[in-house]
């Protein structure tokens, strides 16, 4: 079974901001830094400035402009493959289940919600099942997030572009088809 402990500190750095961001942002070099090739680290850094330059405030705005008040760069990643069909409900449901079965507590948020998927991935007990929700739905959905940013200096752009090539390198060559995009029922 793959150990998957350090997808709780990236959890936490896509939370709304708090004053621990700053330590969560030196435990999770620490992890880069041990489990990884250490030129990875130089992805956290732009995020790493934005943190320790400004105010937690500003920060909390940031993050409110980024990911609530634009819906096109949402960290509901059900809503980024499925928008408002019914296909995302089941996925609502069946990620409840999940969450359920391994304790883990999604607060006010919905179960789609990167942060909490991130902190459901370590505690799966089927090692398919989370190569199967990681491959098949969370890069592609990682993807399409990226790819969806309107600025590309936008410092939680490239903390998920991190994310995914460590999501990439802890689950290489997988045999498990990738979500596709239908264009025409884009959400936009």
């Amino acid at each position: 079974m793959k150990e998957l402990s350090h997808y709780p500190v990236f959890a936490r750095l896509l939370r709304y901001p708090t004053s621990e961001l700053g330590n969560d942002i030196n435990t999770c070099r620490e992890i880069l830094l041990r489990k990884y090739d250490p030129g990875i680290v130089t992805g956290l850094s732009d995020f790493s400035r934005h943190v320790t330059e400004t105010p937690l405030a500003f920060q909390q705005e940031y993050y409110t402009g980024t990911f609530d008040v634009q819906p096109v760069t949402t960290l509901d990643i059900g809503y980024l493959l499925f928008g408002d069909d019914y296909r995302r409900g089941v996925f609502l449901v069946n990620m409840q289940r999940e969450h359920i079965k391994a304790g883990n507590d999604c607060g006010k948020e919905l179960p789609d919600h990167l942060p909490d998927i991130l902190n459901l991935l370590p505690l799966i007990s089927d090692p398919a099942f989370t190569e199967e929700l990681v491959c098949s739905l969370l890069i592609p959905a990682l993807t399409e997030m990226i790819v969806r940013f309107r600025k590309k200096e936008n410092h939680y752009r490239g903390l998920l572009e991190l994310l995914l090539k460590i999501i990439e390198n802890d689950f290489p060559d997988s045999e498990y088809e990738r979500f596709k995009f239908n264009t025409r029922h884009r959400v936009e």
